[in-house]
């Protein structure tokens, strides 16, 4: 992470206009965070793995429970990832409050929002903080082709771990 820190200048003095506290609590202060329990950030991605476009709802609750939806449309091959700050404590490819739901449609046809499409079997398990992943990781969700789902998709999970 790179950062810079802002000065105010009155006179010949410099004025720090950040909050020190604030600049420690994410990683910038006179210690750096110490991996991976302590990082500021997760990391979530998403890797379409198919021929077809893609949408994926990506869905995590945040420390005051409060739970933030992501929605993003990939074409085929295309990745993303986004940089969650910590605490994350639930995240999931789908819904945190209802894990039956559909967390990714792949379009067929030109990948128009008019375009028939296909679900892909609901991903269904709620990832937790601590349990399957920590502070400084990364989760990347791929949707993959598959023969031994209805949908002819499958959605997986991959953590990789801070070293």
């Amino acid at each position: 992470m790179s950062g810079a820190l802002v000065l105010g200048v009155a006179g010949c003095a410099a004025i720090p206009v950040l909050n020190p506290e604030f600049l420690a609590a994410i990683g910038l202060g006179q210690t750096a965070a110490a991996l991976p329990d302590e990082a500021p950030a997760l990391v979530v991605g998403v890797d379409n793995l198919t021929n077809n476009m893609i949408d994926a709802r990506i869905s995590y609750r945040e420390r005051d429970g409060r739970v933030i939806q992501q929605f993003y449309v990939l074409g085929p091959g295309e990745k993303t990832a986004d940089s969650l700050i910590c605490p994350i404590p639930e995240v999931t490819l789908g819904d945190v409050g209802d894990l039956e739901a559909i967390g990714a449609i792949v379009r067929l046809g030109g990948g128009t929002p008019d375009d028939a499409f296909i679900e892909v079997e609901p991903f269904g398990v709620l990832l937790q903080d601590e349990a399957n992943y920590n502070c400084g990781d990364q989760i990347t969700f791929q949707i993959v082709p598959s023969g031994s789902t209805l949908s002819g998709f499958q959605v997986l999970a991959f953590v990789q771990r801070a070293p």
